[in-house]
């Protein structure tokens, strides 16, 4: 017998910890169900907020997307709009105040700082909860349904929702659209002007220059024109009047985004006044950050692609090069470099990864556009993973190493002697035999 209670206090303690758990968690749920203040079945397909100061929004869900009807009918933001309709739909109070209050007047409640009115989809009859004073120990507010009587506290997380200006519930982004399906980009502008076009992965410029674009600093122009945001609304129907005070008749730039599918182009015009930067799109003029005209107002060298190679040495998995008529040849077979021409070894790893990392590492320093008589001193062709395969030219004009991927009209003026990479002889390579 001696033997089974231990057995038995571990069972009886596995009861007992089970018991204290669900417990608690029934407790938790109770609560929860207690302090409930407004259930909805349905998604939230209209919001009012009225406030005592005159305030008055009205804002209604299309098709998934937000917009504002009041005071000005125009896109609203998504993501502040859904917090308070996502808010309200479960909404929940952090502390019960008076059942029956005998006077609304203390807690603010009898001319209320904010009336908010939601309307479920399908719904002609709003719920209305009214909002009060703030609670004297935080930032929380005193409410009530219009519809029962009981006064409770809402948590400031719901109710500094209600009483932002009426331009922070404005859609700020001055131009959404889904970056994949951009087709084109042109730039026209005083001191710059550019057109980019997007072909499967890779950038490339058509003009002023045929050459292959920096897909780095591509996406970084394309996300900084969907991320910018309007600092100030100047106007929302703008006259001539309007356009030619913020010098965007005759714009600094110009920017036009095709896309997939769309046959009319979105179009911003861009203007610097007084050090500030304004935006013309469609009829509409807003205030934005420096960054979005800096960000455009590139040189097209800038935007050039300046690597050699578009991979990394990691990737290649075998190469040949034929250099001063000689050719040499390697592959890498389970983590081991192999030479194949002009002789049969095994090499140094970190030989042909230097050689590797340095071709890797070959930048222009400028570019030479159709040019004329040039005759590669050395050609590489690269074997990376899946098949794929890359061909590059090197040589030499007047005194610069030059070189391109194979298919390109242009060379890259190189930072670095064609002597300096290559082994004066691949035998060094070796891997020395073991003894």
């Amino acid at each position: 017998m001696r033997s089974r209670t231990p057995i038995i206090l571990f069972i009886i303690l596995i009861i007992l910890t089970g018991g204290i758990y669900f417990l608690s968690k029934y407790q938790e749920k109770k609560k929860e169900e207690e302090n409930r203040f407004v259930k909805l079945s349905e998604a939230v397909q209209r919001v009012e907020i009225k406030r005592k100061d005159g305030t008055d929004l009205i804002f209604e869900n299309l098709n998934g997307r937000w917009r504002m009807r009041k005071p000005k009918d125009v896109a609203a933001d998504n993501y502040v709009l859904e917090r308070i309709a996502d808010e309200v739909k479960d909404l929940k109070y952090e502390k019960l105040v008076d059942e029956k209050p005998a006077d609304l007047r203390k807690y603010g409640l009898k001319e209320p700082e904010i009336t908010l009115k939601i309307w479920e989809r399908g719904s002609t009859t709003p719920l209305e909860i009214l909002v009060g004073d703030k609670n004297p120990l935080n930032s929380d507010r005193y409410a009530k349904l219009k519809e029962d009587s009981k006064v409770v506290i809402l948590s400031s997380i719901f109710t500094d929702l209600l009483i932002k200006e009426p331009m922070e519930y404005r859609e700020k982004k001055i131009a959404k659209f889904d970056e994949d399906k951009v087709q084109k980009i042109e730039v026209l502008g005083k001191e710059t002007s550019y057109t980019l076009i997007k072909k499967g992965e890779d950038w490339w410029l058509s003009k002023p220059v045929k050459a292959l674009a920096d897909n780095y600093k591509c996406d970084d122009l394309l996300y900084t024109i969907t991320g910018s945001e309007a600092k100030e609304f100047v106007s929302d129907s703008a006259t001539e009047e309007k356009i030619k005070e913020y010098g965007l008749e005759n714009p600094d730039l110009t920017v036009r985004i095709t896309l997939k599918g769309k046959k009319k182009p979105i179009e911003l015009k861009i203007s610097q006044k007084d050090d500030r930067y304004y935006v013309l799109r469609d009829n509409s003029i807003y205030r934005v950050e420096d960054s979005l005209y800096k960000t455009l107002a590139k040189q097209v060298k800038e935007l050039r692609e300046k690597r050699l190679v578009r991979f990394y040495s990691f990737d290649v998995k075998r190469f040949t090069w034929n250099y001063k008529g000689k050719i040499f040849e390697a592959i890498e077979e389970k983590d081991q470099w192999k030479a194949l021409k002009p002789f049969s070894s095994a090499l140094k790893k970190d030989n042909v990864e230097g050689f590797l990392r340095t071709i890797e590492d070959l930048e222009a320093e400028d570019f030479i556009d159709n040019p004329a008589g040039f005759k590669p001193e050395a050609t590489i062709k690269f074997t990376l993973e899946k098949g794929k395969t890359v061909t590059v030219h090197l040589g030499e004009m007047n005194g610069k190493t030059v070189g391109r991927e194979k298919g390109l009209g242009y060379l890259l003026v190189l930072n670095k002697k064609l002597s300096d990479i290559f082994p004066d002889s691949p035998e060094s390579w070796k891997e020395e035999e073991k003894k």
